[in-house]
């Protein structure tokens, strides 16, 4: 194992304390109750926790070494450590060093974008695991490994660096050519720098709008930080199968330029997009409750596209993925046969089919922007009535409450109002100030209106109720595998539970 002088040296210039720093460590831990004997621990100022005030616990657990921001530790400190002025991004280049640099040993796909990423990831993993490569992904529903795929139970689009170096080191081990992660933007930031050390080969955008102002603090901030991962296409590996740097954007996206530039002028260049001119691109576009068909048009070949996925920006996650995919040498029909048979990434307009004459799908859709975009995609597509379940989350923004109820009582026939992550608050009370919302606008209580707290229930009413032709839509969850409730989560599985409501009904796949 590398000590304790090697793997710092990227991260700091200043002196060691004690002076004699050459020791071994096994492992890094930025959570004192994870440490194991021979870990460093890795000490930050977090939202919640300070993590200075838990070193001592690391140590009495068998941390041998520290790397830490407060200058308060400088003569108390008697195991070799380092002070930094942000041990976050230390977290990261410490990381990649203990696990290996696993990254610079296989092609690293980052795929960044205000919405999109979860979907596009997916779908790109999967179209590089034909013609004898293998891929492994990282992202918010779901990490993969080679053929292995199992949840994200992080409720971390992005986890932190440990977690990644080692999901890669296995990618790795299990001989994986490629991996795709979702890179948002605060893995990206450099005052966190989860991803450091990635050694990414492909840069994608999706698109960007506005996000997470309360962390980047103004939208020109936010989009300079998705920008690094364009910027990180230039760090120099000397590798041969990592020479070749590409930029891939959504043409549709009025920022797209700024992203190139960003990327270091040897990458290559692509576009894909649907009202643009690019390099990739849909056109006759048509939508209906049994997913999308397109003509595609590249330099890679043109094809008649029929794909299961619903909603028109599947559109645009799908040729990412596309432009992706052939830009690493994968034939356009391989990739192709793969996507048109994807029926739903999980949680994300994820389709639950079991032969029942009407449509359900699963999304993550939670705020009211995205609950316009979602309804509005799917109004027009639904012969009979569109009927929805949803909730709000407990301890966040109380305003969006009324706002949502409004949107789905102007865009839904019937609503069934229910728990969401109530946490600590009056689950009634979140129920009800969505429901004044919908009440604004014509649902009437009893009649298209329906306030059921247990999502179980409220989920097999909205199905017992639905109709053929009709279209259900379960809102809020998505691919979460939990509810929080005040005295904690209770499991969670949103298709299955609308699966074993449809079996009861007697519908078998």
């Amino acid at each position: 194992m590398p000590d304790f002088v090697q793997i710092t040296a990227q991260i700091t210039a200043v002196r060691f304390r004690p002076t004699d720093a050459s020791i071994d460590v096994t492992g890094i831990a930025y959570d004192s109750r994870q440490v194991r004997t021979g870990d460093v621990f890795v000490a930050y100022r977090g939202f919640h926790t300070d993590g200075h005030a838990h070193i001592g616990d690391a140590l009495q657990r068998g941390a041998v070494a520290v790397i830490y921001e407060d200058p308060a530790f400088d003569t108390t400190l008697t195991v070799p450590a380092v002070r930094v002025d942000n041990a976050r991004p230390a977290l990261g280049f410490v990381a990649a060093a203990l696990a290996g640099y696993p990254a610079r040993s296989l092609r690293v796909v980052g795929i960044t974008g205000t919405d999109g990423k979860t979907t596009t990831t997916y779908l790109t993993a999967l179209a590089l695991d034909v013609a004898g490569r293998r891929s492994g992904l990282v992202g918010t529903a779901d990490f993969k490994v080679g053929p292995r795929i199992w949840a994200n139970s992080t409720r971390q689009s992005t986890p932190e660096a440990p977690e990644i170096q080692q999901i890669v080191r296995d990618m790795v081990q299990a001989g994986c050519t490629h991996a795709v992660l979702e890179s948002t933007s605060h893995a990206l930031s450099k005052r966190w720098q989860r991803l450091a050390e990635c050694a990414f080969d492909t840069a994608v955008l999706t698109n960007v709008t506005s996000e997470h102002l309360d962390f980047h603090g103004d939208v020109a901030q936010y989009r300079r930080d998705k920008m690094e991962l364009f910027a990180m296409l230039g760090e120099s590996q000397t590798a041969p199968h990592k020479q070749r740097k590409v930029a891939i954007v959504n043409s549709d996206d009025p920022h797209h330029r700024e992203f190139l530039a960003a990327a270091p002028l040897r990458a290559e260049r692509l576009t894909y997009g649907v009202i643009n001119p690019a390099d990739v691109r849909a056109s006759d576009i048509r939508s209906s409750a049994a997913g999308l068909s397109f003509v595609l048009s590249s330099h890679w070949g043109h094809r008649q596209v029929h794909l299961k996925l619903t909603g028109d920006f599947n559109v645009w996650n799908t040729l990412a993925a596309v432009t992706v995919a052939c830009s690493e040498g994968i034939p356009l029909d391989d990739a192709l046969a793969v996507l048109c048979q994807v029926d739903g990434v999980r949680g994300r307009m994820q389709r639950v089919d079991v032969g029942q004459p009407f449509t359900v799908l699963v999304d993550y859709a939670h705020t009211p922007a995205a609950f316009e975009k979602v309804m509005g995609l799917v109004r027009p597509i639904t012969a009979g009535k569109l009927i929805v379940v949803f909730g709000s989350a407990g301890e966040r923004d109380r305003e969006k409450r009324p706002a949502q109820g409004a949107i789905a009582a102007q865009y839904c026939d019937t609503l069934y109002v229910t728990d969401e992550d109530p946490r600590g608050e009056d689950r009634d009370a979140i129920i009800e100030e969505i429901a004044a919302g919908a009440r604004q606008y014509g649902k009437r209580d009893g009649v298209d209106l329906f306030c059921i707290p247990d999502r179980a229930m409220a989920i097999a009413a909205a199905l017992h109720a639905a109709e053929p032709t009709d279209m259900v839509l379960l809102l809020g969850k998505g691919h979460e595998g939990s509810i929080i409730q005040a005295h904690g989560s209770i499991a969670w599985d949103e298709a299955a539970t609308a699966r074993a409501v449809l079996a009861q009904l007697g519908y078998a796949s």
